[in-house]
């Protein structure tokens, strides 16, 4: 028998998939048993992790309509945990979902619970998030800034960084070409709530010629949908389709990785009308950015979180935005010092993540 201490890592949701490779390599080199515990939609990538068919257990909490069948999954999925000597628990995203909820509450107290809280507000304004808050008291949020950014009501709540930030060494991809044409990549499906796309199409409308930029819309973008419906008659009526690089289908991840590292610079136009980017959360274009050390393009709004500051170009408006794709094309763009602090190694974020864990080994959990 091993004589590793047995964790589990569960993410029931179809949210955030992203941040597991990262765990599970801080988990192994610490020298835990990782156990994944997944929703079946997750499994795409599972193969890149590094684990081995018996510790993976596939758990789909829409399995079925039927309300008692759907407890009665539930309850086996508990005593699957229960009956493997699991010491900890961390839970990928410690909200949402009926299950994870009920899972943090019910579950032994000799099994420590941890988890991800990827929306603060949640913390304070969430009936059910309350409800994991009585027996998970430690959060893992994905940036140092939020940290402090906003003030949790329950003070009993503890915050805890790390940067989910490293990923399986995908091969680059031949067959995606670029030419001599900068390539400005956001990624993520296209969503007129979460980004401003209108300020992109309101700056590169300002250039005098065709400039040698192409902004990679890097996410699925069906052409039935809305949203496409209405970002194409934008393109097409402004005349600007030559600048755009864009997916109707399902982007795989040794594709959706190629590009981002063939790309010269990852921006977020994030929308900020309910600052939620400001004070609750982070979007997943700054981990990409941050994972292969791209500089960014953000609002100016977002120059007060120290990591953007450093290694971000910023604007204000279209005018703005628009004298940085022209410094791009001119090559005049100002040169950032990008990446020095030490935080952005994967030695420095492992022991981050693992502080945490040693903590309860020790009793002060």
């Amino acid at each position: 028998m091993s004589d590793k201490k047995k964790i589990a890592l569960v993410e029931l949701t179809t949210y955030h998939e992203e941040c597991l490779y990262s765990q599970v390599q801080f988990l192994h080199d610490a020298g835990y048993q990782v156990t994944l515990i997944l929703n079946p939609r997750n499994s795409r990538n599972v193969d890149s992790y590094g684990i081995s068919k018996g510790y993976i257990k596939y758990y789909n909490p829409r399995a079925t309509a039927f309300f008692l069948k759907r407890i009665s999954n539930w309850f086996s999925l508990y005593q699957y945990i229960t009956k493997n000597s699991f010491e900890k628990i961390i839970f990928n995203t410690a909200s949402s979902n009926k299950e994870t909820i009920a899972l943090t509450y019910f579950l032994p107290k000799r099994i420590r619970r941890y988890g991800i809280i990827h929306n603060l507000r949640k913390l304070n304004e969430s009936t059910s998030q309350k409800i994991v808050n009585k027996k998970l008291k430690d959060y893992y949020v994905l940036n140092d800034f939020l940290l402090d950014s906003s003030e949790i009501d329950d003070k009993s709540i503890r915050l805890h960084s790390f940067y989910p930030i490293f990923f399986p060494r995908y091969k680059l991809k031949k067959t995606i070409e670029k030419n001599e044409d900068y390539w400005i990549c956001i990624p993520g499906e296209l969503n007129y709530k979460r980004r401003d796309y209108d300020i992109v199409l309101k700056a590169l409308s300002k250039l005098d010629k065709v400039g040698k930029i192409k902004v990679v819309i890097l996410g699925k973008m069906p052409y039935d949908a809305p949203a496409t419906i209405k970002f194409l008659k934008q393109i097409d009526k402004l005349g600007l389709k030559k600048y755009f690089i864009t997916f109707s289908d399902f982007i795989e991840n040794e594709d959706f990785h190629s590009y981002i590292k063939k790309s010269d610079f990852i921006m977020a136009p994030v929308s900020l009308t309910e600052q939620h980017y400001l004070k609750f959360k982070i979007t997943g274009a700054y981990n990409l950015a941050f994972a292969y050390q791209k500089p960014l393009i953000c609002p100016k709004e977002l120059d007060i979180i120290p990591d953007l500051k450093a290694n971000s170009h910023f604007y204000e408006d279209e005018n703005s935005l628009a004298k940085i794709f022209k410094g791009i094309t001119n090559e005049r763009l100002p040169k950032l010092e990008l990446y020095h602090d030490e935080k952005w190694q994967y030695s420095v974020q492992q022991k981050q993540y693992i502080q945490l864990l040693l903590k309860s080994d020790y009793g002060k959990n």
